[in-house]
């Protein structure tokens, strides 16, 4: 069975469609889970892994992290310096010496990390992945099927309202404010657009498509 990728603008129906797909065909549905393997993977809390992702994601904070990230960096320098005080010489003569990242985290490790537990994911097969450049990392990826959900703005302003019990102009700013976040972010980790219909192999509207028939369509993509 392919690999999976979803990506969704905000209130397009993204993450039911992918647990819905994930159901049907016997897959797993990764989404969540991705960001709780990049905190295990470097030693940081959920929480701090978050801070990267597309609904948190900012440009300025993204690219200055690693220049002026005074958090990170002293995370860095306490590493640096509990490792040096447990080895008593100098052992980058004995072997290849490699930084080893724990316990702290910015947007380059974030990408790396991201690529690294994608590119896995990918080579695994029998997933679903929810967004975070799915369609870029595994562009070249044998047996992937990429989809796009996309809806109407005021079809996904209605929903956020409903989901959020916010106004209409709340909703309308919140999905405006996810919208920029979410092509900032692609733009920034992967040089990728979402909108480019190229990178999929269907983009589904799901204002205009019955969401049971949207799930039937990829299901008869996937198994040919």
């Amino acid at each position: 069975m392919p690999v999976i990728t979803i990506s969704s603008q905000y209130g397009a129906g993204g993450p039911k469609l992918g647990r819905e797909l994930a159901k049907k065909l016997g897959l797993d549905y990764l989404d969540k889970e991705i960001i709780h393997k990049v905190a295990l993977e470097v030693n940081v809390p959920d929480s701090e892994v978050e801070e990267y992702e597309p609904e948190h994601h900012s440009k300025y904070k993204s690219f200055f992290s690693t220049i002026f990230d005074l958090d990170a960096l002293r995370k860095k320098a306490k590493t640096m310096e509990e490792s040096q005080a447990e080895s008593q010489f100098d052992e980058r003569e004995e072997i290849p010496y490699q930084f080893h990242v724990d316990g702290w985290i910015d947007s380059d490790i974030y990408k790396t990390m991201i690529v690294k537990i994608v590119s896995a994911l990918g080579k695994r097969q029998n997933v679903v992945i929810a967004g975070r450049g799915g369609q870029f990392i595994l562009r070249d990826n044998a047996d992937t099927v990429h989809v796009r959900l996309v809806a109407d703005f005021d079809d996904r302003v209605a929903w956020t309202a409903k989901k959020r019990e916010i106004s209409l102009d709340e909703a309308e700013e919140y999905v405006s404010t996810l919208d920029a976040r979410s092509r900032d972010y692609l733009r920034f980790y992967f040089d990728c657009d979402a909108d480019q219909a190229t990178q999929y192999n269907i983009v589904l509207n799901t204002s205009k498509i019955p969401f049971g028939k949207c799930v039937e369509i990829i299901e008869g993509i996937v198994k040919g």
